[in-house]
């Protein structure tokens, strides 16, 4: 429930994300800071942490992501799929209670879902 799988550019940066959030300046400035710091200071990249903890245990990316994230198989595949369509996003894995904030209401709203997903892939 508070664990997710983000895809997000591998260049992306906190001055990308808040510039292009459309935030100018106080509160909603502070708050998309905010928002980039929780998730990225804490998130893993998913390949890294296969390649370096459990390469010896899965036999692949797809059996990691079915075996330690219980994804069904068919969502493996959308993931491997999209990375290797797009080498320039990363799958990132974000622990919200571990940062200390919670934006998990706000970030998979649906007012704001779609417009974080394009602020995380640089497609804005």
């Amino acid at each position: 429930m508070y664990r997710y799988l983000i895809f997000a550019h591998k260049d992306l940066t906190e001055s990308y994300f808040v510039d292009k959030s459309g935030a100018i300046g106080g509160y909603a400035k502070e708050l998309f800071q905010r928002i980039y710091k929780s998730i990225f200071s804490e998130s893993m990249d998913v390949q890294y942490m296969y390649d370096t903890f459990y390469r010896t245990e899965y036999k692949g990316v797809k059996e990691f992501l079915v075996g330690y994230y219980q994804l069904e198989p068919e969502n493996a595949d959308e993931i491997i799929e999209t990375l290797e369509k797009r080498k320039d996003l990363r799958l990132y894995e974000y622990d919200s209670l571990s940062a200390g904030e919670n934006f998990d209401d706000f970030i998979t709203s649906e007012d704001v879902y779609e417009r974080f997903e394009k602020l995380v892939m640089m497609s804005v």
